[in-house]
């Protein structure tokens, strides 16, 4: 695979870092509730479902569509049985989900093998560069790695990210490819409550199971 493909896809990640009614898929533009469970955008014409993991709601006003993809921010919510509708909570952790409008570098000749490369190209400085929020040089690395077959996850850290709120400078990347486009999604916590960030890691692994058991059944 040539190099350049690889940082074309790696300057796409730059771009797309700085990012169902309770009953079924909503659009972006109608539906019943602010905070659904999923819905549908579209990135390079191709539709895509994002969906939340258990506990979580997309927030409707974050949403946006654009050349360059779509992006929007989850946090918490409720889904009360008895009607089916969600409400908001305290919030927990913050979720991001973003779609590239182009497939993942390689993949047509296998997913795994197109996340080892792009494990591989986020490992070099320009790589880990692209993963932090503070876009401080030398202030990002990697702590830890973890590829299955479909989904390739980092636990970053960002010494130079500060919050006010107490958010956490570590957070939780998987990348995936769905429906041939590249999806990027975050979860991250606060500070003191996940030191070791395991539940974010729980969650980050049920989002991505989310969004693509919501397209194999799209």
């Amino acid at each position: 695979m040539r190099i350049s493909n690889i940082l074309t896809k790696g300057a796409a990640l730059v771009a797309l870092s700085v990012v169902v009614a309770c009953t079924g898929v909503q659009e972006t533009t109608t539906g019943p509730t602010p905070i659904p469970k999923a819905v549908r955008v579209s990135a390079g014409d191709m539709a895509v479902v994002i969906a939340s993991p258990d506990g979580f709601c997309i927030d409707r006003t974050t949403i946006a569509e654009t050349a360059s993809g779509a992006f929007m921010f989850l946090s918490d919510c409720r889904v009360i049985a008895s009607t089916g509708k969600a409400s908001r909570v305290p919030i927990s952790s913050i979720l991001t989900a973003s779609v590239s409008p182009s497939g993942l570098a390689g993949s047509e000749n296998g997913l795994k093998p197109a996340l080892d490369t792009l494990g591989q190209f986020l490992a070099t400085p320009v790589g880990v560069f692209t993963l932090g929020k503070s876009h401080v040089k030398g202030a990002v690395s990697i702590l830890q790695t973890k590829q299955t077959d479909t989904a390739l996850y980092l636990l970053i850290e960002d010494k130079a990210f500060t919050d006010d709120a107490g958010v956490s400078n570590r957070y939780w990347r998987a990348f995936t490819e769905v429906n041939g486009r590249l999806v990027a999604l975050s979860v991250t916590g606060y500070a003191d409550d996940d030191p070791e960030e395991k539940r974010s890691l729980r969650i980050i692994r049920a989002f991505v199971q989310a969004i693509v058991d919501a397209n194999t059944a799209a």
